[in-house]
């Protein structure tokens, strides 16, 4: 407030004051205009550490999509290069059995031109073909018959009635061969095993 006095009249004995108002007032107009500046939520190192979290989560999704991706491509491949190599294996195992099975034909397509000890001769040539085809991959015969009884590599299916306590607990007879893959039981043998009277 601004107060000036103005110099006595002489005439009268009166002082005037003038009041001069230098107070601002609120313009609404212009406050609508004019953009409220907003104040940052948190501190400015607290906000560059939210940006830096964020810039992390956004490669850290890139990244794990890019390896889910790359899971699936590998996946696939080896899947195709395990259904490959197990075509492969099928053709190695089929292919000395198709020979056999060639043996086998051409036996029954003699059968009625020859005799049949030129059939029995062929069959018996087929017959060891197919165990050597056998043997070549891994497949030996287990050899039980005149052997104590082993239930880890033979199944009793009956007894055979015998008279010498040797042979109690011997293989006596072998109705079904077992065989045996790298060392491994592939099929038990069938026996009937010796037991002594009591």
């Amino acid at each position: 407030m601004d107060i000036r006095e103005k110099a006595p009249d002489t005439e009268s004995d009166q002082v005037e004051f003038q009041v001069i108002d230098k107070r601002q007032f609120l313009n609404l107009d212009t406050i609508e205009k004019t953009a409220i500046e907003e104040k940052p939520r948190y501190p400015s190192y607290v906000e560059e550490l939210m940006q830096k979290m964020a810039e992390m989560e956004r490669k850290f999704v890139e990244k794990k999509e890019h390896i889910d991706q790359e899971i699936a491509r590998t996946k696939a491949r080896l899947e195709t290069e395990f259904q490959r190599r197990l075509d492969l294996e099928k053709q190695k195992i089929m292919l000395p059995f198709l020979e056999v099975l060639d043996n086998l034909q051409r036996a029954i397509a003699a059968g009625p031109k020859g005799t049949v000890e030129h059939l029995m001769e062929g069959v018996q040539m087929t017959a060891n073909q197919f165990i050597s085809s056998l043997q070549s991959m891994g497949v030996e015969p287990i050899s039980s018959v005149n052997q104590q009884f082993d239930p880890n590599l033979a199944q009793a299916v009956g007894t055979v009635k015998v008279t010498d306590a040797s042979r109690d607990g011997i293989v006596v007879e072998e109705v079904q061969p077992g065989y045996c893959l790298n060392g491994q039981l592939l099929r038990p043998a069938q026996v009937r095993v010796g037991k002594i009277d009591d």
